[in-house]
């Protein structure tokens, strides 16, 4: 039986597994040293499931098109910051290259839905009507 809700969306469960691995490299690296760069690393990755989610619950697409939005946003972020510490020798490089690269994994996740999303705007006209029903997804 499938998962119900956000919990079954992939983009989601992605995100969810990225900000873990976020958090952890900033618990166990050398990056604990510096204490304002995990602080912003670890709300920065956690905003990109907490957006995917929030957006999921939202009735328009609109609505939920500018959470995940937001989401890419704070993914994209959380990759530059992990890119600034390696050059700054905050971190190895060894440390985050598969959590940059899950990162890469969920943009393209989060883009493909949000390309659903603005298809189906585009096809239906439905923009800020907003729906009782939960929304399908692919």
């Amino acid at each position: 039986m499938g998962e119900k809700g956000v919990d079954g969306l992939i983009a989601y469960q992605q995100a969810v597994l990225f900000a873990g691995k976020v958090i952890r490299i900033t618990q166990s690296s050398a990056l604990r040293k510096h204490p304002w760069m995990c602080d912003q690393l670890c709300r920065a990755a956690l905003s990109v499931p907490s957006n995917i989610a929030e957006g999921y619950e939202r009735r328009s697409d609109r609505d939920t098109a500018r959470f995940y939005r937001i989401a890419l946003g704070s993914c994209s972020e959380v990759r530059t910051q992990l890119k600034v510490s390696v050059v700054a020798e905050m971190v190895d490089e060894s440390q985050v290259v598969g959590v940059l690269e899950d990162g890469v994994k969920v943009l393209r996740l989060l883009s493909g839905v949000l390309r659903f999303l603005e298809e189906r705007q585009a096809r239906v006209g439905l923009g800020d009507k907003a729906s009782s029903e939960p929304k399908p997804w692919p």
